[in-house]
């Protein structure tokens, strides 16, 4: 199988629908954990806007990308999302989002997924940090007849000024693993995995995080079979 970056024309187009035939990745997280960065590596364009450490988030709208690959396929679409839960007197990220869903989302597509981002620089614990909080926000943008995903993929990141002693990091690892394992409790509608590496930029890393959520989505081990001539 080739890797979906491998295949990858570093090309994308912005999208204003989400169609039947689409595979859908939403990239979720608290503010600050690398939304825009980890969507900027994966497809190395300087159109995307990414905030400076310690600056209020800039992604005030939805952005869905259309990744174009060398076969023709171009039924991936990655949707960085805006924060949820933030300080912004003037901009609301559940109305947004909700709205895009509306206007966007065809009702239904191929299969769908979130990339949940949680920089190891907070504290996976603290309550403004909760994955559980910020899912079921997220969650909640999806009303009437457009169902949310419920499979998450969970991504410790860990941008290259982010300094962090080796114990720091493990520590938050342990953590979030343990979040992931709650989110797969019985009586629990998400179910969950989580990338075996920190992600610390770069597209190869990237695209392998995304194909993992892609096997998740379509219950293969090989996500491959989410583009046709793949193999």
């Amino acid at each position: 199988m080739h890797s979906l970056r491998s295949m990858f024309k570093s090309a994308f187009t912005i999208t204003t629908k989400v169609t039947e035939d689409d595979f859908v990745v939403f990239v979720v997280g608290p503010t600050g954990s690398g939304k825009s960065w980890f969507t900027k590596e994966l497809l190395k364009s300087n159109d995307i806007q990414v905030a400076k450490r310690g600056q209020h988030p800039c992604t005030k709208k939805v952005q869905a990308l259309r990744c174009n690959f060398n076969n023709g396929q171009n039924n991936i679409v990655v949707v960085d999302t805006p924060s949820f839960h933030t300080e912004l007197e003037d901009f609301d990220a559940d109305q947004e989002m909700t709205r895009w869903i509306k206007e966007r989302f065809a009702g239904k597509c191929c299969g769908s997924g979130v990339l949940f981002l949680h920089t190891l620089a907070r504290d996976p614990a603290h309550y403004d940090m909760l994955i559980t909080r910020h899912l079921g926000t997220f969650a909640m943008c999806f009303i009437g007849k457009f169902p949310a995903p419920l499979r998450v993929h969970v991504v410790a990141t860990k941008e290259p000024a982010c300094i962090l002693t080796n114990d720091t990091v493990d520590h938050r690892q342990e953590q979030l693993t343990g979040t992931m394992g709650q989110l797969n409790n019985s009586g629990s509608k998400w179910k969950a995995s989580m990338s075996s590496e920190v992600f610390k930029g770069g597209p190869d890393q990237a695209w392998k995080v995304v194909q993992a959520l892609l096997g998740d989505i379509s219950g293969k081990t090989d996500s491959g079979v989410v583009l046709s001539g793949s193999g």
